[in-house]
């Protein structure tokens, strides 16, 4: 037990700094290209990653389906059936990196026509998507298989160093070739080549680290189907926006969007962070038969993120807006300025955290078939609303697709985990989502309506506003969790609080 929470702190050390580096770099290359490049060409290529991403529907379902089947044998020590596993999950990521080709050279001659651009002709646009691809391409081919394994195992750190390496490399290389006056071409082709180092760093590694043996015959991954199913919700929540905006907007509002999606999802990928590798301990867990450990810790998990949602998405909803002004302040070919946007956005994201742990107990317990609804009602939700709100007002209508997809995500793996995993009162849990919502809802509002009158009008207002900010309301945030959960809180903090009668 204390070895894997050992492991799983490091994890989560190596995610939050890897995540704070990531988090950096992209608010920073967004800035350089809109900057150098303007609005529509920086859409462009934001559509054109989006678009090369919709194959990862596959890359996801089975990287979840495989993680399932390792935790066992990992568990136990059995090197042949890791290696089976593993042999297995290479195999089907070449087949998918050779469709991948396939794919790009379609998408590279049609791009042109769906998009309607106007910023580069046909020509750049084909050379465009190749260079893009490319480094995914490499993933596919040398990169996904180690790092589902290496994930599976408790040694996210590993990934997350060697992202990290690339992420600054790829500022670095960015930078000289803005500064130099090369095209967005040469700067996209730069980034690809950059971020081949990765697999190549963890193809050396595993060949290290682990004794994977050959044999004629490799695992069968069962249920594949169904964990690509449970991985189109992901890519909906966060591609089909941009591709709805592309085909019946403009690029302009692709741009628009990514600006205000890269502040939200990196504060998600940041707050989750904090707890990471968890998926790999609940995994162990539930491999062993260690009930009442699952239990304890994902109650610790869950009031982890409760404090961190409040205090930092809180946070981001009032102060997201400002920031946006400073940041796109030399820009005036679109309106970056989008509040009812902003907050719908910020709010999807928030519930997207506080069920995190829901979603990874069903991977843990290998159990994505059972739960294949909530995958297909999220993918519909998403949709049918979006292409409903859309001609109405672009940005708002996909806000409110993302966010009423993500509450019906919450709802049904909070049912799913409480009924057939932790085998606790779903009504505990439904309280606690609704009255933590609610809570952030309130905080939110006042917050923004203090923040219009404060004069923030230049970074240095906007970071000492940030800090008060986050100060109060995550000290809000650390009582409302206490509250909600205080047997957690009493163990783990040293509180002297009432016992929960929920529980």
């Amino acid at each position: 037990m204390d070895k894997r929470m050992r492991r799983a702190k490091v994890n989560a050390l190596s995610s939050l700094l890897a995540q704070l580096v990531s988090t950096a770099v992209g608010i920073v290359i967004p800035w350089i290209m809109i900057d150098h490049f303007g609005s529509e060409a920086y859409g462009a290529t934001t559509s054109i990653a989006q678009f090369l991403a919709y194959i990862s529907l596959f890359e996801g379902g089975i990287g979840r389906v495989a993680r399932g089947a390792l935790y066992g044998p990992l568990a136990a020590g059995d090197e042949e059936q890791i290696s089976r596993i593993y042999l297995a999950i290479k195999r089907f990521f070449t087949i998918i990196g050779v469709a991948f080709v396939g794919y790009t050279l379609v998408l590279a001659t049609v791009y042109y026509d769906i998009a309607d651009v106007t910023v580069f002709d046909r020509k750049y646009v084909f050379a465009l998507v190749l260079a893009i691809a490319l480094s995914k391409f490499a993933e596919y081919m040398w990169g996904i298989s180690n790092i589902t394994l290496l994930n599976a195992h408790q040694r996210q750190y590993i990934v997350n160093s060697v992202s990290m390496l690339s992420n600054l490399l790829n500022l670095a290389a960015i930078t000289l070739l803005v500064s130099a006056g090369s095209g967005i071409l040469w700067v996209k082709l730069a980034s690809s080549i950059v971020f081949l180092i990765k697999p190549l760093v963890f193809t050396i590694y595993i060949k290290g680290h682990y004794k994977i043996k050959k044999s004629k015959t490799r695992a069968v991954l069962e249920n594949k189907v169904t964990g690509i199913a449970q991985h189109v919700a992901y890519v909906v929540q966060n591609s089909t926006d941009v591709l709805i905006l592309t085909v019946f907007a403009d690029l302009k509002f692709v741009a628009v969007y990514s600006v205000y999606h890269l502040i939200t999802f990196s504060l998600r990928s940041i707050v989750t962070s904090f707890t990471g590798g968890m998926e790999a301990v609940f995994g162990d867990m539930i491999a062993k038969g260690e009930n009442e450990e699952l239990k304890a810790t994902y109650e610790k998990y869950k009031l982890i993120l409760t404090v961190l949602v409040i205090a930092f998405f809180g946070t981001a909803a009032i102060l997201i807006v400002p920031f946006v002004k400073l940041y796109t302040s030399g820009t005036t070919d679109a309106n970056y300025v989008q509040p009812t946007f902003a907050f719908l956005m910020v709010m999807a994201e928030a519930i997207s955290c506080l069920i995190w742990p829901c979603f990874n107990l069903t991977i843990a317990a290998n159990k994505l078939k059972e739960s294949k609804l909530g995958a297909y009602g999220e993918t519909a939700v998403n949709i049918v609303v979006s292409l409903a709100l859309i001609f109405w007002n672009p940005l708002v209508g996909v806000a409110v697709g993302t966010l009423m997809s993500a509450i019906y995500k919450g709802l049904y793996y909070m049912v799913f985990s409480a009924k057939k995993i932790l085998q606790v009162k779903m009504k505990s849990l439904l309280i606690r989502f609704f009255v933590t919502m609610a809570g952030f809802s309130i905080i939110s509002f006042i917050g923004i309506s203090i923040a219009n009158q404060a004069p923030l009008y230049n970074y240095w207002r906007w970071v000492v506003g940030g800090f008060v900010t986050v100060f109060v309301v995550g000290f809000i945030s650390v009582l409302l969790s206490m509250g909600l959960y205080p047997d957690i809180a009493k163990k783990y903090l040293g509180l002297k609080t009432k016992m929960s009668k929920n529980k």
